[in-house]
């Protein structure tokens, strides 16, 4: 009995040892969309509504995901097509190719501004989530 509440208390004080800020809140994906939603002075913004559409006949169709964004920013695994994006009522067209698109925008005091989406990126970072090769 003894020997039970040691290894309880050695596992609790291991546990609690991990910084989960340094561990990506994402599986890692090879095709789709991914980026983040910054504030005006370039933190990250975190659970942020984003949510990606299909296109039909050049216009906005059915929701295909949605997301909060994380530390580690927004991720969708998409097929290759065009969607529509949209965060915090601003909505933009992205187009995805084999790979993967950052799509990232900075929420401005004048409204949110999305950034050109750069398709298959060189690898880079968001929070504590690598994206690219």
């Amino acid at each position: 009995m003894q020997m039970r509440f040691i290894l309880f208390v050695m596992a609790t004080l291991l546990t609690n040892c991990v910084n989960t800020d340094n561990i990506c809140p994402h599986k890692t994906i090879t095709q789709g969309v991914f980026g983040e939603i910054l504030d005006a002075s370039g933190a990250l913004e975190p659970n942020v509504q984003v949510d990606i559409y299909g296109i039909l006949n050049g216009a906005q169709d059915a929701l295909i995901a949605s997301a909060q964004t994380t530390r580690g920013g927004y991720q969708f695994n998409m097929n290759p097509s065009t969607y529509i994006v949209c965060a915090k009522n601003v909505c933009t067209q992205v187009a995805v190719p084999s790979g993967l698109v950052e799509l990232s925008a900075v929420d401005a005091s004048s409204g949110l501004l999305w950034d050109a989406a750069v398709s298959v990126p060189p690898a880079q970072t968001i929070g504590p989530c690598t994206f690219g090769n």
